[in-house]
């Protein structure tokens, strides 16, 4: 090896990929040769590359972790605390539910504001907000109407934005920070996802051996260690998924597996409508179903355009992803003409209203990103121009549902 960086000095990608093939052997035998070639600086960029003071830096970086790993577990304590006590209040219908992502959201925000650090303006209007969203929902009555669940529904989509701009540390709303918010949310169900599944299966073996020795703890399990657990889990979610790194780039990857199948099963699903001549305007669930599969169609895109690298060629997957958004606004246009046929055959409801307002913004939005996405395929732009047909709407998604969770119960007098 010695040998081999000697003959190659003068040629930086050969010594690269010396290094790269045998790592090891490379920088046990550079020392020799750099005391032999010492004035050479191609030599002492290697010599600093090898030997920088990475024992320090790898201190710095575990105290830091270790440092979040502690924060992570106090507001997962804290979490859990605050849920412990809004949950018997809610079981017994004294508060709405919506009041339980209170002891969630804010606390995101303020692990995401301690790493951002942003001014103090943005912290206090964060503040602010969630606080006038807390009132305003214990303002609220607390009834199974129709206005008042599309309140508690629609209240917590909002205050995800707020969380939005914490993780973003900004107002101005930059179609690469708003990406990569996107892709934490996808690793951030991935994580969580996994916890709850792990933590099902602990639960249930607890529960188990205790009723083995005819011990009933499931009661005190439920409701002193699995909410801290469920509440916690969105905090270590956030630390195994941006801190250690568990689940990068996954989203992306069953983005690009799910496409196809989806184009498939969306595809043959209209056809059977077609063939069967089935009526989907009287049937909710249709509705339910298409519109669950609108947002499922959404996220694969956004996920499939969150993995790719800047300036990356276009792919075959590109080409499903195109098709796919196809499909789905054929979809959309027979769930929004549903939608109007309900209206106009059995009257105004704040669902419907809802429905119809939510769809009407889904189908905007997939024309936006369908438009891009075939000037993209064009070579006409870029694909950042399908990344800012994406996020620069997602703020209207937000308003809507501010509109949703305020002005529905006065319009439809809380019924």
């Amino acid at each position: 090896m010695e040998n081999l960086i000697s003959e190659n000095i003068e040629q930086p990608a050969e010594l690269e990929r010396l290094y790269r093939q045998e790592p090891e052997r490379f920088i046990r035998a550079f020392p020799q040769v750099f005391k032999e070639h010492q004035d050479l600086i191609i030599l002492k960029v290697w010599q600093e590359r090898l030997n920088y003071n990475s024992t320090r830096n790898e201190s710095l970086e575990s105290d830091a972790k270790w440092k979040d790993l502690l924060l992570v577990i106090v507001i997962s304590l804290l979490a859990g605390t605050i849920a412990r006590l809004l949950f018997p209040s809610i079981d017994k219908g004294l508060i709405n539910p919506a009041n339980i992502v209170f002891s969630i959201f804010p606390l995101l925000s303020f692990y995401f504001l301690l790493k951002n650090r942003p001014s103090k303006k943005l912290i206090l209007s964060i503040g602010l907000s969630y606080l006038a969203a807390l009132i305003y929902l214990n303002f609220l009555p607390v009834k199974n109407s129709d206005s008042i669940i599309l309140a508690n529904l629609h209240l917590p989509f909002f205050l995800w934005s707020i969380v939005a701009i914490s993780f973003i540390g900004d107002y101005r709303l930059q179609p690469g920070k708003v990406l990569e918010y996107l892709k934490y949310n996808g690793e951030l169900l991935i994580s969580a996802g996994l916890l709850h599944i792990c933590g099902m299966v602990l639960t249930a073996l607890t529960i188990g051996l205790f009723k083995v020795i005819q011990v009933n703890i499931e009661d005190f399990y439920i409701n002193n260690i699995a909410i801290y657990g469920v509440a916690g889990s969105p905090f270590v979610a956030t630390y195994l998924a941006k801190t250690r790194g568990i689940t990068k780039n996954i989203a992306p990857y069953l983005a690009k597996i799910f496409s196809p199948l989806v184009l498939i099963t969306l595809s043959v699903y209209l056809a059977t409508i077609i063939i069967t001549q089935k009526n989907p305007y009287t049937d909710r669930e249709f509705l339910l179903i298409f519109n669950l599969m609108l947002i499922l169609v959404l996220a694969i895109t956004i996920f499939s355009v969150a993995g790719r690298e800047t300036g990356s060629k276009i792919a075959f997957n590109d080409r499903i992803i195109f098709a796919l958004l196809t499909v789905a606004i054929v979809i959309d246009c027979v769930a929004l003409s549903a939608i109007v046929f309900r209206l106009t055959s059995y009257g105004i409801t704040p669902n419907r209203l809802a429905v119809l307002g939510m769809n009407l913004l889904v189908f905007v939005h997939l024309v936006r990103i369908t438009v891009n996405y075939f000037r993209f395929l064009l070579g006409k732009v870029k694909v950042e121009t399908i990344e800012a047909a994406i996020t620069q709407y997602l703020p209207i998604y937000s308003l809507w549902a501010l509109i949703v969770a305020i002005f529905f119960p006065l319009i439809f007098t809380y019924k």
